[in-house]
């Protein structure tokens, strides 16, 4: 499983479950090269040393019973909760130890109180486990692909990921198991398990932190489209107020043809304008001799007034034909 490709880690964090008298304190000191690890406690122990030039950090958990998590004490559930808070910032592998012996059958009964005890860490535990059967080196592979396939069901939640550790293999069986966990790593992307207590309190900070963006994001949109209706009415008032250039054609058109028409009629007018003061004069004088004729009757003094009388009369007329034309 493991590719290679990525580098190794400058440590590994490791936590070992599995039930009691699982072997899991072998598997410290087969990985840490210390055959004294052999302590069991009802609490979590943590193992340091060097492996592969890197340090290696071990927390070996209490086993829990057999059968089911109702006959596993309180404390064991704690110290199997508080497992993963021992290996800061959280561990790169959690590995359930298995153990494989020739007259051993795994019951259902087994596999299920393995499931129920690591889902104690949460279901995200599953992205970082595999399975791990130990066995001693004279039992026979048959017996091995028997129990890898009574665990079946407990493996796909695990992706498939297991291991076989014979203890008389010891040295070659560490580097296998080494290049296994860091598969895990590398499909993880580089994470590791975060604490529970840590993962809900990130996951608080990140939800404050994405409703307030929401707030913001809704608050600028918002703003945005208040921004837009202003523009909007400004952009309308500016062209209901922005003046017609067809209309200012038409006027400018209307205004020329008037003014030439006011200035052809001008024209046309011009030599009557010229005639009507001589029109005026003319008639006048006829009065006047209309007037001498019709008062001469009466002597010169009837000629007189009747000059005055014509010349007078008909200067009247003429002035009041001629502004009618």
């Amino acid at each position: 499983m493991a590719s290679g490709s990525s580098p190794k880690a400058p440590e590994c964090r490791i936590i070992l479950l599995g039930k009691a008298g699982a072997g899991k304190n072998r598997v410290a000191g087969v990985i840490l090269g210390d055959k004294t690890l052999n302590e069991e406690s009802e609490e979590c122990l943590v193992h340091e040393g060097e492996q592969e030039g890197r340090r290696t950090c071990i927390v070996n958990t209490p086993g829990w019973k057999r059968i089911s998590t109702e006959c596993t004490t309180e404390n064991i559930k704690n110290e199997i909760i508080r497992s993963v808070t021992l290996c800061p910032p959280g561990p790169h592998a959690l590995i359930l130890v298995i153990p494989i012996n020739t007259y051993d059958e795994l019951s259902i009964n087994e596999l299920e109180s393995a499931s129920r005890h690591m889902e104690l860490l949460s279901e995200r535990v599953w992205n970082h486990t595999m399975v791990l059967f130990l066995c001693e080196g004279d039992v026979e592979e048959s017996t091995i692909q028997k129990h890898i396939r009574e665990t079946e069901k407990l493996l796909e939640k695990y992706k498939g990921r297991h291991y076989v550790m014979r203890l008389s293999e010891s040295e070659t069986q560490v580097r296998g198991l080494l290049k296994e966990i860091d598969s895990i790593v590398e499909e993880n992307a580089g994470d590791f398990f975060l604490p529970q207590v840590y993962y809900e309190v990130m996951r608080s900070k990140m939800s404050c932190k994405e409703d307030t963006q929401k707030k913001t994001n809704k608050q600028q949109s918002e703003e945005n489209v208040e921004e837009k209706d202003v523009l909007r009415q400004r952009r309308g008032s500016l062209q209901g107020a922005r003046p017609s250039m067809t209309t200012q054609s038409e006027d400018s058109e209307s205004q020329r043809d008037r003014t030439e028409a006011k200035k052809n009629m001008n024209q046309d007018q011009l030599p009557w304008n010229y005639l009507k003061p001589v029109v005026v004069i003319l008639m006048s004088f006829m009065g006047a001799l209309l007037g001498s004729v019709a008062g001469g009757q009466y002597g010169s003094m009837g000629a007189v007034l009747g000059i005055a009388i014509g010349f007078v009369s008909v200067l009247l007329i003429s002035l009041w034909l001629v502004s009618l034309v």
